[in-house]
Parts: structure tokens; sequence; C-alpha cells
């Protein structure tokens, strides 16, 4: 039988994940409505990056894969290879934590990704494992922290453990036999094994994600296995250290499903977020290509984390904080400033302009900040794909209230995605008013909107009936803080030059009419 000659033997890097003792890993099925890429660019460059700056993490891959078509690993009697499409996942969260407390810090902190669940996943089963249940076993490939294809093949395979074969008899088999042969091979390049508790099905279902697993459809184990290429793969699968596992494999395993990889992003590392995590993986691919070293200062890095304060229209960076600590960094600002002339031509600035058409029930100058091709979507309502059906959504909904106001506590830029947490007040027909939480997600094309998913619970607006409690209005900035100064909106109309034209040509805000204690200082 043909081995490598030592000599060829690469590196082993295993030790590298050793510090990441527990794991929770999600399987993921795209919403059926949009495309796989955007379904991988939305997932790596605006989901994955919020969540790499939720605290406790030691490492977060995205592994994006290929469905399972079968004829790649090879068959043998009494184990089914088959996967039925609805078990047809399209990518892999590994997350990493060196406790178990620090996992539960994370599941405390992620409140705010099932938001943005409903925006790319229609399903996501998450699996626990304990301390020594996960653990890479060898790796020869030189970088921990990918950030696209690899160049090697690559291979997530699920496996579920055959019937009447206890768990406890299952694991022994795996760790004790079947992945210390795996590894003596030298045509392996990679091998790391999960063995997973059983699903979590307490935790609930978020607005139209599936995040229950029957116990019949439940995985008990998974590994990840690489080689160089196709020729190391198939001399593999013909060597005598994976023959010596033939078998005994039907003897407690019942399934196999093998997914290709096909990139891999990485957004926390050794603790702290990488370029992918605090820029995004596209725009961390640009600097990287280019060698645009600059981007790496410390400057940039406190810069583009939020990590300043700003001053009679000066950047004052801020002492360095780790994102990545239990408190969310916090932001200050001049209270007394205009953010709008701090920031011109910002992301930010947009929102707040398109917030002010709104406000001005100015639904003609509201759709002209979106793309030609724009996705819109407001609570539960159908989701617009026009900017016709932009401005015949907003025109009805400006047809049930008197005047809006948007009250931003948050306003975050992350790469070409803006987040929004507010307050929005309402005053109805009959004179009453309502203020309601608020969470907008912008995607941003050049200089126009080409997304806008507004998460909230619009019903009490034409509902008096529906309670809405003083609590309702969360941040979820450590301790409150807020990192918006108040009133940003009344100062757009009163001290912005934009806005004071607008008002002057008769698109003042219809709260202004409404409410005597409200009126425009110009």
């Amino acid at each position: 039988m043909k081995t490598l000659n030592p000599e060829t033997v690469k590196a082993n890097y295993a030790e590298r994940d050793r510090n990441g003792k527990v794991v929770f890993y999600v399987l993921l099925w795209k919403r059926k409505s949009i495309t796989l890429e955007m379904f991988d660019d939305y997932w790596r460059n605006v989901h994955g990056p919020v969540c790499a700056r939720l605290p406790g993490q030691y490492q977060y891959w995205q592994f994006h894969v290929a469905h399972n078509q079968g004829s790649i690993w090879p068959t043998l009697d009494g184990i089914d290879y088959s996967c039925p499409e609805s078990d047809q996942f399209d990518g892999i969260a590994e997350l990493t934590f060196a406790t178990e407390n620090d996992r539960q810090t994370w599941f405390n902190a992620s409140g705010i990704l099932m938001d943005d669940e409903y925006n790319i996943f229609s399903k996501a089963i998450g699996y626990n494992t304990s301390p020594g249940n996960s653990q890479t076993y060898v790796d020869g490939i030189s970088t921990g922290y990918p950030n696209g294809e690899l160049g090697i093949k690559k291979f997530h395979v699920m496996v579920k453990k055959a019937d009447g074969v206890s768990t406890e008899a299952f694991r022994r088999y795996i760790k004790d036999s079947f992945a210390p042969a795996i590894v003596k091979s030298n045509f392996v390049l990679k091998f790391r094994l999960h063995l997973f508790e059983e699903v979590d099905n307490s935790r609930p279902d978020a607005p139209g994600v599936i995040h229950v697993e029957p116990p019949r459809n439940q995985y008990q184990a998974a590994f990840e296995i690489a080689f160089s290429d196709s020729l190391d793969m198939a001399n593999f699968f013909v060597s005598d250290e994976y023959i010596s596992t033939v078998q005994s494999q039907p003897q407690y395993i019942k399934q196999i499903s093998t997914f290709p990889e096909r990139t891999a992003y990485t957004f926390v590392y050794n603790g702290q977020m990488t370029l992918a995590g605090q820029r995004s993986s596209t725009v961390a691919e640009l600097i990287t290509n280019i060698g645009a070293i600059n981007q790496l200062k410390k400057d940039i890095v406190s810069l583009m984390s939020g990590l300043f304060s700003l001053s009679n229209g000066k950047h004052d960076i801020k002492s360095e904080q780790s994102v990545l600590d239990d408190k969310v960094v916090s932001q200050t600002t001049d209270q007394n400033s205009n953010p709008l002339e701090r920031l011109p031509g910002t992301a930010s600035e947009l929102v707040t302009r398109l917030f002010a058409r709104g406000e001005a029930f100015d639904s003609e100058g509201f759709i002209e900040f979106f793309t030609d091709t724009p996705v819109y979507q407001f609570g539960n309502y159908a989701p617009c794909f026009t900017k016709a059906a932009i401005k015949q959504s907003v025109d009805a909904f400006f047809s049930q209230v008197s005047a809006l106001y948007h009250e931003i506590k948050m306003m975050w830029e992350v790469g070409n995605v803006v987040f929004v947490e507010m307050d929005v007040i309402y005053w109805r027909k009959d004179g009453s008013v309502v203020t309601l939480p608020c969470c907008d997600i912008f995607r941003l094309e050049g200089n126009k909107f080409s997304e806008l998913r507004i998460f909230m619970d619009a019903n009490p607006v034409s509902n008096q009936t529906i309670p809405v409690p003083s609590t309702s209005s969360v941040l979820t900035i450590s301790q409150g803080q807020r990192l918006t100064p108040p009133g940003v909106l009344k100062n757009y109309f009163s001290e912005h030059d934009e806005g004071r034209k607008r008002v002057a040509t008769g698109f003042a805000p219809k709260w202004a009419d409404v409410s005597s204690k409200w009126s425009l200082k110009i």
C-alpha cells in the first residue's frame, strides 16, 4: 500500500484549537426566497460581524457548504448515505468557548441575533458539546483563520448512531477506534471531531425560523476532514488505516451525510475579532489583497470599532477596549453638536435623511434613497421589491397616522450595513400617542439603500387595546447607555442646511403640526 514519505508530512497545528473547550455547532438552512449568493453575502458580511461582537467567544467560523450529493464517502452495507431535501443545509456556524460559562455568556447576549435570523435562515439547529468532546486531532492547514477558499478538498460529515447502540458505546467507538485510525493516515490533512449532546428543543422558534429538531433527525457526531487534493482523498479511502475501520462502522453508525465545504470565514480567533469580524469578510479581503496596512493601525481599528468620540468636528480616539469584553463598547458624543455636520456623507447621515422624508410624509423623496432593485420589509408585511411598491406601502401607512418621529438611540455602521435601534413615536388619528421600540437594518450599494428591514410590532398603532408597557423600550447597550445623542431628527430640521431648506419648501415634519411642544425652532 502506498504511503507518504515521512519527509512530506505537513506540520500539525492541532494544538492551536486546544483552548476552545466547548462548542456551539449550528446547522443553517437558507430561506427559500433568497439566492445562495445572497445568503452567502449577507451571512458573512452582515450577520457575521454582528455575531463577532458578542462576548465570550474564543473562535467563530462560518463554513459555507454545498449540498450532499452522495458518491463521496465509500458506501457500506447497513449505512445510509442518502440525504433528503429537507436535511440539505447550506452552512455551519461553529463557535468555540474556553468554558461553559463563556458559552452561557454568549447565549445570554445572543438575543440581538434572533431578529436577524429571519433575513436569511429558514432553520437553525444548534448542537452543544461538553468539555473534551470537540477535538482537533490533526491539522496540516497553515492558517487557522481562513477568509474564503482554501484550495483543498474539505468536507463536513454528519453522523447518526446506529439504533440500539447507547450514546456511550457510540462515543467510545468514535473516539477510541474510528478517530485514532483515521488520523494515522498521512493522506489526511485535517481531522476535527465533535460529539454532540441532544438538541435542546426548549429553544423557541424565532418568527419564520425553525429551532426544533425531532430526535429521529438529530445527529450524534460530526467531523471535519480535509485532503490536499483529490488524489490524496482517493488514496485515503483505500488506505490500510481507513479499511481497518470498515468492519466496525455499521455496528455503530447508521447514517453518514457528507457536505463539501465551499468557503470558510473566521470572525473571532484566539478570543479577538479578526479583520473580517471587524470590517466584514469582503472588506478584509480587499484590505489583504491590496496590502493596505494603514487599515490595520490602532487609530483606524478604534475608529471603525466605535471607540471614539466626536468633538468640534474632529475625531478624538479613545483608549482601546476589546469589543469582546462582557460590557458592550460605549461611545460618547458631544450632546450639543450636530451629528449630521460631524459625519457628512456617511451611511448614518443617509439613514437620518431617509427618516426625515418619512416624518414629512414625503414618499417620493423617501423612495429616491433606494436602488432600482430594492428589498423593503416592514414587520410581518409582505416585502416590496420595487420603488413603486415601497411608495405604495409607505403612503398606506402614512394614511393611518397623523405624524411620527424617530428617537434614535443607537446607530451602528458595519461595512455597508447600518443598524439602528430606536423608539418610534406615533400620533394616532384620534390624537392619542403611542411609542414603540424598533430596530432597522439598512444595506447600502454606493449611496443608495438596496435593502431596508424594519423589525417592530406596529399593531398597537391601529389597535389601542394592545398594551404597550413602559419597559418595552430596552437598549442592548450596556446599562442602557445610548450611543446617539437625543433629538437627532429635531436637529436635522432646525439646524442642518438640507433640513432647513426642506422645511422652507413645504416638507416640514408632520409632528410640528400636531404637537405644540414639538414646534420647530428655525
